[in-house]
């Protein structure tokens, strides 16, 4: 059936949008999305064994299981779960340990009753009608459900129903579940929630809630105070930093202008010095061209005919008057 004219058409994924180049790069980690990748193994083995510690349950269901990686790793914690998802893809590629396990399914017709469902970023993945079809299969498959749904990560184009946390547990409390604020799971994400079939009155569901959320209210409120106090006392040593830089600047400008006054000077006086050698060097050549002048006259004198003349008669008077002498 088609959406009415004007109206949006809900935003759907389906099992061709989650194939091999879908876990190409999945969740942003270089190493293949596989069981024998050190860190999907390790992270999967963790997230188990966590899970396993609070709920021990005897069995799961694994909705979204992708690879069956989780599924693997409960195995491995000898518990007896199994898993579905939407992608053929996915469930043809999963380990052979697992295989078995695994089986192509949606997650609005879940089979069977199982003691504990979990649910790890799938919800996002649907439409929202969808989605709320899936909270009800899983509700109506088991008494405790583990979700994990982003809050963001829009870049996703896979993301088509992303919903704040409240808005998940609205809808689970809509079917009686509320959440276990005496357990946490935020060593998967700080969005994931352990919700439990609970008949609750408003007071135990006020008492539950406020006992919860009163302890972070406090953190919260003293962080913000020593993120306060550390802002001022940055803000003071901000200040204090920049009188001392200030005042370091004016020294250095001091004796970046005392320095360009010496030289300055040293400029003048060697402009100075230039000129009274370049009029020293100007004497000296006319002294120099005045010596070159009066010796070459002097050797014109010395090569003439008349100097020889008169040294001839004049020699011997100089002799007879250095023997009266």
């Amino acid at each position: 059936m088609s959406a009415p004219s004007g109206q949006p058409t809900s935003l759907r994924t389906d099992a061709q949008d989650y194939g091999e180049t879908y876990y190409h790069s999945y969740g942003g980690v270089d190493e293949p999305y596989e069981w024998e990748s050190p860190h999907w193994r390790a992270f999967f083995q963790m997230v188990a064994e966590r899970i396993r510690a609070v709920t021990n349950p005897s069995s799961v269901l694994d909705v979204g299981c992708a690879k069956g990686l989780l599924v693997q790793a409960f195995c491995e914690q000898d518990v007896d779960a199994y898993g579905i998802d939407v992608s053929e893809h996915a469930i043809k590629t999963a380990h052979p340990d697992v295989a078995s396990r695994l089986s192509v399914g949606s997650a609005e017709e879940i089979a069977g009753s199982w003691d504990l469902v979990t649910c790890i970023e799938v919800l996002e993945h649907l439409a929202p009608v969808d989605a709320d079809r899936a909270i009800d299969a899983m509700c109506g498959a088991s008494d405790r459900v583990l979700i994990s749904s982003t809050p963001g990560h829009f870049d996703d184009p896979t993301h088509v129903n992303v919903r704040e946390p409240a808005a998940w547990a609205a809808s689970f409390a809509e079917r009686g579940f509320f959440r276990r604020t005496d357990v946490d799971f935020a060593f998967m994400a700080p969005w994931t929630v352990l919700f439990e079939r609970a008949d609750l009155t408003q007071r135990d569901l006020v008492c539950r809630y406020e006992r919860y959320a009163h302890p972070m209210r406090v953190e919260v409120l003293e962080k913000r105070a020593a993120l306060r106090d550390a802002q001022r006392e940055l803000m003071e040593s901000s200040d204090l930093r920049e009188h001392s830089a200030l005042r370091e600047l004016s020294d250095l400008q001091s004796q970046l202008d005392e320095a360009a006054a010496t030289n300055l000077d040293l400029r003048h006086r060697l402009l100075t010095s230039r000129d009274h050698a370049i009029g020293a060097e100007a004497e000296a050549a006319q002294w120099r061209l005045r010596y070159e002048q009066t010796a070459a006259a002097l050797h014109t004198a010395y090569s003439s005919k008349t100097w020889r003349v008169g040294d001839a008669i004049v020699r011997p008077a100089r002799k007879l008057l250095k023997r009266q002498r």
